[in-house]
């Protein structure tokens, strides 16, 4: 029990004192910051549009950040390595970061509890409140959205697809797109309250882009490689020398050229 409480009381200090590192990359890159009620939770987003821009949305969602702090729930699940956040920042595209429920220290009263971002983290009210938020801070013109989603928001990414209108691809980046595999390789509980993205249908007619890093021991290749064998219209990307956080942004300008290319022709990328 002293143990456990020790492992609090450092997961309570490092969360308070550990320096967020999102308002300044979003600052720097011109990115508005604000803060949107979904269907369930309130949300960080950071958005960025340009008045002359095109009729596409990207939309980025981070990855699981710190769930837990030894065996014991993270006191704060907020990234300090936000991955997603940074490729958004140099997206040229017009680009909405749309945080997920109880991160960046957004509250939501009597609903963040640590099970939203644990069992729960892909959760039916969590994928719920997402496509709310995602449908709001869209803009008018946004009639295409590309959903990206960097570890588990590839999860959530996938997810999503079926649940906003006007989704012309999906970029998962080191994703779990098998929850139950990815849990039983790390010998993690279960996440009993997520949905599997593994086991939703999804829309042959979108194409798919899962992006893996072979040096990934996060999300290793053989936990995901078989989420395109089981669906239509997948392309599977494997990244030589690339692991869970590297090297992304070095590859995302040109990963985002030939997406254009590929959604400008339909033809395969």
């Amino acid at each position: 029990m002293i143990r456990r409480v020790l492992i609090l009381a450092i997961s309570l200090i490092a969360s308070a004192c550990a320096p967020y590192g999102h308002s300044v990359i979003a600052e720097r890159r011109g990115l508005q910051r604000s803060e949107v009620t979904g269907d369930v939770f309130r949300h960080l987003v950071y958005q960025r549009f340009d008045p002359s821009g095109s009729a596409r949305l990207h939309v980025y969602i981070e990855g699981d950040g710190i769930p837990w702090v030894g065996n014991l729930p993270g006191a704060d699940p907020t990234p300090r390595n936000a991955l997603a956040l940074r490729l958004a920042a140099v997206d040229p595209q017009d680009i909405a970061y749309v945080g997920r429920p109880c991160y960046f220290q957004v509250q939501t009263p009597d609903k963040c509890t640590a099970n939203y971002w644990t069992s729960d983290r892909y959760g039916e009210e969590v994928i719920r409140s997402m496509a709310s938020v995602v449908e709001q801070v869209r803009g008018p013109r946004h009639r295409e959205l590309v959903l990206i989603g960097h570890s588990g928001g590839g999860a959530i990414a996938a997810l999503l697809e079926s649940r906003v209108d006007g989704v012309v691809a999906v970029v998962t980046i080191a994703a779990n797109l098998d929850i139950e595999r990815w849990a039983a390789h790390h010998d993690y509980d279960p996440l009993d309250g997520s949905l599997n993205p593994v086991d939703e249908p999804t829309d042959p007619r979108i194409p798919k882009y899962q992006l893996v890093g072979r040096a990934d021991d996060n999300v290793p290749l053989q936990t995901v490689v078989h989420y395109a064998d089981d669906r239509q219209n997948v392309e599977l990307l494997v990244y030589d020398g690339f692991n869970h956080a590297c090297c992304w942004e070095k590859e995302w300008a040109s990963f985002l050229s030939r997406l254009d290319r590929a959604l400008a022709t339909t033809e395969p990328f």
